[in-house]
């Protein structure tokens, strides 16, 4: 009879924890509130940067921004802006600097990645997506040219996986935080 209380006891306790913690902690990810601050940690500075640079001039300055998880919250808030990629993005384009996106998404998803950034806030300049078989680093380096090639000066490069900052085409890094590439 004890065994069978002990095997009740354990299941109920089961139970409540599996409702008590979150999807993101039960994946090793931290809560929403700590990717948050984590955020607001890995973009210190660069709206000063943006300043500074743009009084440097130079012609089509642009930064470049990764979609999920870096300018849309996919995880915690899905389809929403993160805040203060958001702010930065605002802040950025208010001083003239236009704003592109360079995304993993399929290239034919190009046009809902769009109506998503601009339903969030964000003004789209242009947007590059991924190639059905190309390695995703490829893919991001290939964006970044295609805009240089386009004429912009890419000043920043916002995103928050290594695949993102691959190659170079860009002036300076704001990596937001992935927890190692748990947060895809």
């Amino acid at each position: 009879m004890s065994r069978r209380l002990l095997a009740v006891a354990l299941l109920a306790t089961v139970m409540v924890m599996s409702v008590l913690v979150s999807p993101s902690q039960a994946s090793g990810l931290p809560g929403k509130k700590k990717w948050l601050k984590d955020t607001r940690s890995a973009m210190s500075g660069s709206r000063a940067y943006v300043r500074e640079r743009v009084q440097r001039g130079g012609t089509r300055l642009a930064v470049n921004f990764d979609i999920d998880n870096t300018a849309l919250a996919s995880r915690y808030s899905s389809g929403s802006a993160v805040p203060v990629v958001l702010r930065f993005a605002e802040y950025a384009s208010s001083l003239g600097v236009r704003l592109v996106f360079n995304t993993g998404r399929n290239e034919n998803g190009m046009a809902r990645a769009v109506e998503e950034l601009r339903r969030a806030g964000y003004p789209v300049t242009a947007i590059c997506g991924h190639r059905k078989g190309e390695p995703l680093r490829t893919s991001k380096q290939r964006c970044r040219q295609r805009f240089v090639d386009d004429g912009y000066t890419i000043i920043a490069n916002v995103g928050n996986r290594s695949t993102v900052f691959v190659g170079g085409n860009y002036e300076r890094a704001f990596r937001l935080p992935n927890y190692h590439n748990r947060l895809a």
